[in-house]
């Protein structure tokens, strides 16, 4: 079981990271994923071994992206965390990045066109970059979106 929970682990942080944000962060996701109650900052910092300042500061950007939640619980001053929305809330912003490289994309494919831009020129090759970025969230889109229809349910 531990190397399915390091494998998820794993997996989160890549995501993370081809996303722009840092690995921890995605590490801090996928510890509150498979969580079966919600979790307060030192737990965290026991299971990942991280500082109580990184998990603080990546929860509140988890948070702020909307992928996870902050929860009082009765009796207790600590603040706890949980995931929200499901796997599909991160699929939801995966999804937003991709939307947004795609029309940058297909206006910059135009204005290629419009100036007649050569392949060889040194503009082209920098347009190639762009669009495997393009082409890279695409495919990061299609793995998520294949693995919520797998799932069926919220996370």
């Amino acid at each position: 079981m531990e190397e399915i929970k390091e494998t998820i682990i794993e997996l989160f942080s890549d995501i993370a990271e081809i996303h722009g944000h840092s690995r921890s962060l995605g590490k801090i996701y996928a510890i509150l994923y498979l969580a079966d109650k919600p979790l307060c900052i030192e737990d965290i910092v026991k299971e990942l071994g991280m500082s109580k300042g990184n998990v603080s500061m990546n929860l509140n950007k988890l948070e702020e992206i909307g992928l996870v939640k902050k929860i009082w619980i009765k009796g207790d001053r600590r603040n706890y965390y949980r995931c929200v929305g499901g796997f599909s809330s991160y699929k939801d912003i995966v999804k937003r990045k991709y939307e947004t490289i795609s029309r940058a994309c297909d206006k910059l494919e135009k204005l290629k066109k419009k100036y007649n831009i050569g392949e060889n020129d040194s503009i082209s090759k920098k347009l190639k970059r762009i669009e495997r970025m393009r082409e890279v969230s695409r495919r990061v889109l299609e793995v998520l979106e294949e693995i919520d229809k797998d799932l069926g349910e919220e996370i």
